[in-house]
């Protein structure tokens, strides 16, 4: 994996004379299959080979890593301390002696007096101690995971033989059949055989989940137990005799980096993940990494592993390798033939052959078997692509305790090992913290970003928490791909390993496939309980033929098999077949269109969709952004007039900024980077040095690894290049240096190529990056920062911010545009390169000094406006959930449709009260995550206000201006506002909350313009006379605001959500935490996404439709190749579709088993019944063709109609439908059956003992009913518009019809004799009988058509169902009671601020200012559109 294999054994710490070398360990040794493989059960819900762990922290240790002195070495080993993680003695069930840790801090004390430990650390440290002592009772059970996603309840048990022996002796008894049940509910066998007992002494543990009170799932582990002599088999016998430095032992990781040694340990496994006893909390702790909670100071004082603690970690972390549950192909048979459905199949055929039924119970073991086969052999191929994905192999360059650099397998690595990464690149298979030089990867697998990502080293912060999220931009993600390292001088790139194997970001994907939530769909509820009611049906049946018969005196064995058969044909084993046909139709439909579905039950739940949610930016607007202009600021600190050629700004900050503030590299030649730096750097037309001519691993070697070359002079190229004359200069504004230099007072022959000396990333919690440059003509170090508006307008000083900077801001923002601040610092003339890299990020990003505007311009895709407006008329409620700022938000709302141009938003902030800071600090800004963590626990106790500021649209704007001929309403605002984030440089922004030590972001109350007053008699007028805006406003508010409102407002929230349409600046976790609130109002929510901040929300929607192609839309169950939500309408008619289809299959299957159980009941009433070939031609001739070919009926090819399809089986239509036409089927049956026995040549049936003949004339009026009835039902459920095209476009259905209409009649009115003796028919011997059964077909056409059209679809669905659903009192859906309540709040929400479009220009639209430009750019004025042509048309083009 990572190295070379020149580069083994390199000594890291060449400068140090005491490097020692130190025997390594044979691939074979660490390449071993552990033994402890072996300890885990099976389980058919989960088998994990492999163990994992999960993060922790250390606030003890603060040791210098390899050039730490001698002194302090020998200080470590008389403390016995293994690898400065402190090593605390405890055990799973006995005392060991704990060894003192004290006396370590008091001596280190000496050498770094600002690792004294606090009190709290020290409370920690005495709890450690009392590991073994704790006297808390231990119960039966606890929690797993505690307040976290994952949170499961355990209990234990232990075997109890009693039990044992009573549930085998009803085992033995039931012939198996109960050990079957058991083997279905396994949670069951568990009671059954073992009683509970306290968790330290369970031999085996329940595990339940609790998915949202909605479903449980059990798992039954045994628990195991570790003993330190299982190390040994890790050691080569040729190596028995090397010395090891400790004893061995296990070391286990819980929390604070504080791995504890024991000589046994209990442990499970669940999930793929381990989980071990604790005996400081009396319970089972999932065994973590080093990950969480530890300080980021923690990885830079490591130093390698040992040898034994190698061993001793692995073998309680496992091997570094993602475990997949590997079954062979006879465990997955054996597993197959167990499912209950094959189970009743098999039963079933037995049954079949036992009375004789050849032909039909052949067919159904023949299906069975082809069934069972192809999905051994899919779910066998779905576990090797599985395997294939991660599967582990290579080889890691890992660093000793001496600083020598070892080559070993992968599989071996551990958590706290350090590794060297190669040069050449290579695929993580660990997630590690970057010590020391810098990364370029690709994360596309991880985030589904195809741009390159740079990563630097992890600060060495002692009072900053090690966050995964924070600080992404220093963390090598296991999965993701090395493309080159970058490094200054021999100083190598380091890593240190903080999880290994399943808990690493690739394990936690490949478990979120293995174990998905359960979909939560109503339909596959109620499907199961009608099954349980027919089976009821079934049970009364067979209860009725059992009694009658044995009064009648029949034979036993005859009475058994024809009760039981009644059984089988009132839940006919092709139903769970028949209920897949639609999905399996739709998703060869979708995949058609390019949309794939990876989980095929998502579209019948797509069928229910009622609220759509998207995603901005690559979503609804073009993935690329294109540069509109820049705002430049003048020297006398005024906004210059806005320039649309980039290419003309002069040399000066503004320009440099915009030339070297990026995360740009050169790949092959080519520019890589984010889209957004892309662009901003090529519309100056400068140029990134390639350095083609030095080798990839010397490059870096350079003091600036990365040179920004200006544009060069216009030439004209000499006779040796053929006379070609290169293009001239674009003409550029002046500078202040052109100026001086024009008039002689300076010299202007200099250049100002630059040098990026250090960069500091972009976080999605700062909301900007930084740079360190030098121009290579200067001596002088400057700094040049890039982000959100906002946040530079707290890290500017106040002098060099325009008096009008948030007016523009919210100007150009209510556009729609994406806005880039840009500032700049000199530092000072004494900073040398040395100080420079040890600048911290806090002290470079203060005092900043603004420059101006970067402006871009995000555009809608084509087909948004379409695919929105359709969902619109269709009642699709439609939500734009984006990262990007609110009023962005709010105008791409407006362009696209979710907000109507006259609809009113009322944009919802919260107000710390009491709080008047409005622009922060940015010493505050700077701190890190431990101040940030204050700050968030003391806003916890803030007492907030909401503020609702109204927006009217366009409603009250009375002028427009001209743009290319067209009008355009004037979106431009007349407020200023603070209230959030424009651009951060990413495609998306995470926001973390909170950011700052205010909450000044969301306080707008002091920076709007037009704040209503109660003595306002122009706004109080306004309100009083026209509400008319109150029945259709929307809300819209920033990620801040609604987690505010969330934890503090939950009375509001529903009433929020129920009218919430914006919401801006939400980070992925807020994302997914406002779908599922989404989903607790009764929504069934789709969600449709394109960037890794989406799978949070695309996994927990109803149906999550991904339009990246990349591995991270693994999360969600649609993925469209075509990136535009045109997929949404797809998704959601084909999943109507194949909802109705289930339906009418559904209903069909069922109807047609009670017209079977209707007509075998009358038939067993004379000892008669339906023979072999009658049975085989209705089960396969007519219900297995019309439930195969049913679902081919296309989705409907017009517009979404607003009536969503039923989803629930146990509701007032659908049992309405069956109850009434089995009504009708039961009263022509009858009337066939008393009509036949009105006959004068009618001879009744009378029963032979030897069976072989059952035709009678009862059979065959019996079978000529019924059969019309199976194929007038399949008729009547084949429903077309408004969610299917006609039943006339599914040309095998008619087809079928007709051939199977026309047989029917064949059989009724003339059969052959050969036919008639092949379906044991006795034909009536007068013609006008049979005549008659056509005229019972026909009438019984007539009224099943009639009931299903008028009395089910007209009466109860339309005029009574869906007006009382639609009813706000009546419906049971939570968001139409909370919408009531709404409307009829007229006085809620009391608005606090009103904001009116102006009637008239903007200010330097009317006017144009007069600055002391240098050289500014020239216009020519055009009087029909504004002084400044071309200014508007970016937004007219909109």
């Amino acid at each position: 994996m990572f190295t070379n294999d020149d580069s083994c054994g390199i000594a890291i710490g060449s400068t140090r004379t005491e490097a020692l070398q130190m025997n390594s360990i044979p691939p074979k040794v660490v390449t071993k299959n552990l033994q402890f493989r072996d300890l885990e059960d099976f389980d058919t819900e989960q088998n994990s080979p492999e163990l994992s762990g999960i993060a922790t922290k250390n606030k003890l240790l603060k040791l210098n890593w390899w050039h730490s002195s001698a002194q302090s070495r020998e200080v470590e080993q008389q403390n016995n301390l293994e690898n400065n993680n402190t090593l605390l003695n405890c055990c799973g069930n006995n005392t060991p002696k704990t060894k003192p840790i004290l006396s370590f801090h008091h001596e280190e004390h000496h050498h770094d007096a600002k690792s004294e430990p606090n009190m709290e650390e020290y409370e920690y440290l005495k709890d450690s101690h009392r590991l073994v002592d704790a006297s808390e009772p231990c119960t039966t059970g606890g929690i797993l995971n505690p307040g976290q996603e994952d949170q499961m309840q355990i209990i234990g048990y232990r075997r109890s033989r009693i039990r044992t022996i009573l549930c085998w002796t009803c085992i033995l008894l039931t012939a198996g059949i109960l050990r079957l049940v058991l083997h279905w509910w396994r949670h069951l066998y568990l009671f059954a055989t073992c009683c509970q007992c306290s968790l330290e002494n369970a031999e085996q543990v329940l595990i339940t989940e609790d998915y949202q009170g909605k479903h449980k799932l059990y798992h039954v582990k045994r628990i195991q137990v570790l003993s330190g002599n299982n190390l040994k088999t890790l050691l080569p016998k040729e190596n028995d005799g090397m010395d090891l430095e400790n004893p061995l032992g296990l070391s286990v990781h819980f929390t604070s980096a504080q791995f504890k040694r024991c000589s046994t340990l209990r442990i499970f496994r669940c999930k793929q993940l381990v989980y071990a006893w604790d005996n400081s909390q009396n319970g089972f702790r999932r065994i973590n990494g080093l990950d969480l909670n530890i300080f980021c100071s923690y990885y830079h004082q490591q130093k390698g592993l040992s040898m034994d603690e190698q061993l001793s970690r692995r073998i309680v972390f496992g091997d570094n390798a993602i475990t997949v549950p590997l079954r062979d192909v006879k465990t997955l048979l054996f597993l197959e033939v167990l499912n209950p459905f094959y189970v009743f199949q098999i039963f079933s055929v037995i049954l079949w052959f036992t009375y004789d039924y050849y032909y039909y119970a052949c067919v159904i073991l023949l299906m069975s078997m082809f069934g069972i086969t192809v999905s051994v052999l899919q779910t066998k191929k779905n576990q090797d692509v599985l395997i294939k994905t991660v599967y582990n192999t290579g080889n890691a360059l890992v660093v000793d305790p001496h600083g020598l650099s070892k080559e070993c397998p992968t599989e071996s690595l551990v958590p706290g090992d350090i590794i060297e990464i190669p040069s050449s690149g290579c695929t993580m298979q660990c997630d590690a913290v970057l010590l020391s030089g810098n990364c370029i990867l690709d994360e596309s697998m991880l985030t589904g970003e195809s741009v390159p990502v740079t990563k630097t080293p992890l600060p060495s912060k002692r009072d900053v928490i090690y966050d995964k999220k924070e600080h992404a931009r220093h963390t090598l993600f296991c999965g993701t791909k090395v493309i080159q390292t970058r490094y200054i001088g021999s100083k190598k790139v380091l890593a240190f390993v903080i999880n290994t194997g399943n808990i690493t970001a690739k394990g936690e994907l490949i478990r979120s496939i293995l174990y998905p939530p359960p979909v939560d769909f109503k339909f596959e509820q109620d499907s199961y309980k009608f099954i349980q009611f027919l089976a009821l049906i079934a049970c009364i049946g067979f209860i009725y033929t059992l009694v009658t018969k044995i009064l009648r005196g029949t034979d036993p064995v005859k009475i058994a098999v024809e009760s039981l058969d009644l059984i089988t044909i009132v839940v006919p084993p092709a139903l769970p077949a028949a209920m897949t046909v639609g999905r399996f139709y739709a998703q060869k439909r979708l995949k058609v269109s390019e949309i794939f579905c990876i989980s095929p039950r998502s579209i019948n739940v797509a069928g229910s969709i009622n609220c759509c949610c998207f995603d901005k930016t690559g979503t609804l607007t073009e993935d690329g952004l294109d540069m509109w202009g820049v705002l430049p600021k003048s020297s006398t600190n005024q906004f210059q007039i806005p320039l649309k050629n980039v290419k003309r700004l002069p040399y000066d900050h503004f320009l440099f900024g915009m030339v070297t503030c990026h995360s740009i590299t050169v790949m092959n030649g080519i520019l890589m980077g984010d889209p957004l730096d892309l662009k901003m750097f090529q519309s100056t037309g400068w140029t990134l040095e390639d350095s083609s001519n030095i080798p990839d691993n010397e490059k870096y070697g350079l003091l600036y690894p990365t040179i920004l070359r200006q544009p060069r002079m216009a030439v004209t190229a000499n006779d040796n290049d053929n006379d070609k004359y290169i293009p001239k200069e674009i003409k550029r504004q002046s500078s202040v240096d052109d100026i001086l230099a024009s008039v002689g007072i300076s010299h202007n022959e200099r250049t100002f190529d630059h040098g990026i000396v250090r960069e500091f990333p972009f976080t999605s919690s700062l909301q900007r990056m930084s740079v360190l440059t030098r121009c290579l003509s200067s001596q002088v170090f400057n700094v040049y920062c890039k982000g959100s508006p906002e946040m530079l307008q707290k890290l500017c000083t106040l002098q060099s911010l325009p008096d009008d900077y948030t007016h523009q801001l919210s100007t150009f923002a209510k556009k729609g545009y994406r806005i880039i601040a840009i500032a700049f610092k000199a530092l000072s003339p004494k900073m040398n390169y040395t100080k420079v890299q040890r600048l911290a990020r806090e002290d470079v990003e203060s005092n900043l000094t603004f420059l101006g505007f970067v402006i871009l311009e995000n555009r809608l895709k084509p087909d948004t406006a379409r695919v929105i407006n359709a969902l619109n008329e269709a009642k699709i409620r439609t939500i734009m959930i984006t990262g990007d700022n609110i009023l962005t938000a709010m105008s791409v709302a407006r362009d696209c449709g979710i907000v109507r141009t006259a609809q009113a938003v009322i944009t919802v902030h919260a107000d710390a009260v009491g709080h008047t800071n409005q622009f922060g600090s940015a010493e505050a800004e700077g701190a890190g995550s431990s101040k940030r963590a204050n700050i968030a626990n003391e806003s916890l106790h803030q007492q907030f206000k909401l503020q609702y500021t109204l927006d009217l649209g366009s409603k009250i704007t009375s002028s427009h201006l001209e743009c290319n001929g067209k009008p355009m309403p004037l979106n431009s605002s007349s407020y200023s506002i603070a209230n959030n984030d424009v651009n951060d440089g990413t495609s998306s922004i995470n926001t973390v909350l909170p950011t700052s030590d205010s909450l000044a972001s969301v306080k707008t109350t002091e920076t709007w313009t037009h704040n209503m007053d109660i003595t306002d008699v122009e706004v109080g007028l306004q309100l009083q006379d026209d509400n008319s805006w109150r029945k259709q406003y929307v809300f819209a508010m920033d990620g801040k605001t609604w987690q505010i409102i969330k934890e503090n407002f939950p009375e509001k929230l529903g009433n929020i959500l129920t009218r919430g349409s914006i919401y801006a600046r939400m980070s992925p976790d807020q994302k997914q935490a406002l779908i599922m609130e989404l989903q607790n109002l009764d929504y069934c929510v789709a969600m449709c996404g394109d960037g890794a901040n989406d799978c949070g929300a695309l996994k927990v929607a109803h149906a999550g439709i991904s339009l990246s192609e990349t591995e991270s839309s693994i999360a969600s169950p649609f993925t469209s190749r075509s990136p535009t939500i045109a997929s949404v309408i797809n998704v959601i008619k084909e999943g109507r579709a194949a909802l109705v289809t289930s339906f009418g299959i559904f209903k069909y299957m069922a109807a047609y088993s009670l017209v079977q159980f209707i007509s075998v009941m009358i038939l067993y009433s004379i000892d008669s019944n339906l023979t072999d070939k009658q049975y085989l031609y209705v089960d396969l001739g007519l219900i297995s063709i019309f439930a195969f070919f049913f679902g081919k009926t296309e989705s409907f090819d017009g517009n979404l109609v607003k009536q969503v399809p039923l989803s629930s089986l146990i509701s007032l239509t659908p049992l309405a439908s069956l109850l009434l036409h089995l009504t009708v089927v039961t009263g022509f049956q009858m009337a066939g059956w008393f009509h036949l026995h009105l006959q004068p040549w009618f001879e009744p049936f009378q029963s032979q003992s030897d069976e072989e003949h059952l035709g009678c004339y009862e059979n065959y009026t019996m079978f000529c009913i019924s059969s019309f009835q199976y194929i007038i039902l399949a008729f009547v459920f084949s429903k077309g518009a408004p969610y299917r095209k006609p039943l006339w476009s599914n040309y095998p259905l008619c087809l079928a019809f007709i051939i199977n209409l026309c047989i029917i009649i064949y059989l009724t009115v003339y059969p052959s004799q050969w036919i008639a003796n092949f379906f044991q028919l006795v034909v009536p011997p007068v013609m006008s009988f049979r005549y008659v059964m056509l005229l019972y077909g026909l009438s019984a056409f007539i009224c099943h058509v009639f009931v299903e059209s008028f009395l089910v679809e007209y009466l109860v669905f339309k005029k009574y169902q869906v007006k009382r659903d639609q009813n706000w009192l009546t419906s049971k859906q939570k968001y139409m009671r909370l919408e009531y309540d709404v409307l009829n709040n007229v006085n809620w929400p009391p608005i606090s601020e009103v904001y009116e479009e102006p009637n008239g220009f903007i200010e330097w639209e009317v006017e144009q200012q007069h600055y002391v430009n240098l050289g500014a750019e020239q216009s020519n004025y055009s009087p029909q559109n504004s002084k400044f042509p071309g200014f508007f048309e970016a937004t007219s083009a909109k």
